[in-house]
Parts: structure tokens; C-alpha cells; sequence
């Protein structure tokens, strides 16, 4: 006969329970956290502001500033009727990500008559703030063929300049800007589609809120 005690067994498939709900729990709150608007994040940085020590307040004046410059992006794209763009702000930036179609036609570094709009409404609200600038092109993985551009390298880096190019004319200081391309090399979506295709060529344009010393854009 077997004497083993089975009374708390009950325990082994609620601890599984347990387990699978804090997982659960922890996924929608990076999901929460990851979609959350600038809104959002301007709250949190007001609330911070509220609660920092007198020695702290300035710091956080500043990033009240700086998260108040994605909500007004965010208004004056939607005032265009923009869609499709994107606004996420980190601890080091606050990155407006537009299509490539919105500033360019296909295969081309010169603005389009369209992109005046845009890049005129960001050059005035960025115009606000002495941070730093990043400008980032990238493409898909379609090759080019042919043509003024040797590669998805060289377009991605030829439509960053042209941007900046934009906002120096528009009076903001060259010496904030800094440019990047990419290429086909950091998609955000599967290149196997063209809706993903579609998602890999944007610019990307970053105020820089944090810089660590020593480091490099």
C-alpha cells in the first residue's frame, strides 16, 4: 500500500497558474509601456517635476520640455493629416519616424513639394530647443540598378543630408546636426512583404535628450 501523502499536489498546477499570469501581466505591461503616447510620457515627466528635490528641479524642468516637443509634433502632424509616422521618446531621445514617401518619391534624395510642410513644422518646434539632432535614412533590401547611387547606403545617407539640408536653410545651426545612413541594415519589418518594405524606408529624426559623456551620437 502507498502512504505517500498526495493532499498538496493541488499546489503543483496552481503554481503553473501563478506563473503564467505574472507572465501575462508582465507582457501587457511592456506593451503598455512600449505603445504609450508622448502624452503619456509628458504626464510622467510633470509628475517627476512634482516630486524632485529643489537640487533636481532643473533636470526635470528640462525633460518636461523635451517630452512637451513630442506632443506637439505629434499635433501638428496630425494637423496635416499625416499618417503613418510615429513618435517614441526614451530616455535619450525623442524620434519621429516618417515614410520615405512623405519627403521623397522613389529613388530620389530631392524633397518633394510635400515634405516642405513637415520638415517646415518640425524646423520651427525644434527650433525651440538647443539639443542635438539626428537624422537617420533607411531603405529596404532592394537593390538599386542603375542610376545616381551606387547603393541603398549611399541613398539613405543622400536623403539624411537633404533633410538637414532643409532645416539649415529653415535658420536652425548646422553645428547641431548629424546624419546617418543606414541602408537596408536596421529594418523594423520583415522585407519579405511590401507592406514590410514599405515599413524599412523612413527617416528617422531625433532630438537627443541625454548624451552620456564620452559618448558618441
Amino acid at each position: 500500500m502507498n502512504d505517500e501523502d498526495l493532499s498538496q499536489l493541488w499546489m503543483v498546477p496552481y503554481a503553473d497558474l501563478m506563473s503564467t499570469l505574472v507572465l501575462l501581466f508582465m507582457s501587457l505591461f511592456a506593451y503598455s509601456y512600449s505603445s504609450r503616447g508622448p502624452e503619456v510620457e509628458k504626464a510622467l515627466a510633470r509628475m517627476e517635476q512634482d516630486v524632485s528635490t529643489p537640487q533636481d528641479k532643473a533636470s526635470a524642468a528640462e525633460r518636461v520640455a523635451e517630452t512637451d516637443i513630442a506632443v506637439k509634433m505629434k499635433a501638428e502632424l496630425d494637423q496635416l493629416k499625416l499618417k503613418d509616422f510615429g513618435i517614441e521618446v526614451t530616455a535619450r531621445t525623442v524620434k519621429l519616424t516618417l515614410p520615405s514617401p512623405v519627403l521623397f518619391s522613389e529613388g530620389s534624395v530631392r524633397l518633394s513639394p510635400e515634405a516642405g510642410a513637415v520638415l517646415g513644422a518640425l524646423a520651427k518646434l525644434t527650433a525651440q530647443y538647443p539639443n542635438p539632432i539626428l537624422v537617420e535614412g533607411h531603405t529596404d533590401d532592394v537593390p538599386i540598378v542603375g542610376g545616381r547611387f551606387r547603393s541603398n547606403f549611399e541613398l539613405s545617407a543622400g536623403r539624411s543630408f537633404s533633410v538637414i539640408e532643409y532645416f539649415i536653410a529653415a535658420g536652425l545651426p548646422p553645428g547641431r546636426f548629424h546624419a546617418r545612413g543606414f541602408g537596408e541594415h536596421r529594418p523594423v519589418a520583415s522585407n519579405e512583404s511590401s507592406a514590410g518594405r514599405a515599413r524599412n524606408r523612413r527617416i528617422e529624426i531625433s532630438l537627443v535628450r541625454e548624451l552620456r559623456e564620452g559618448a558618441a551620437l
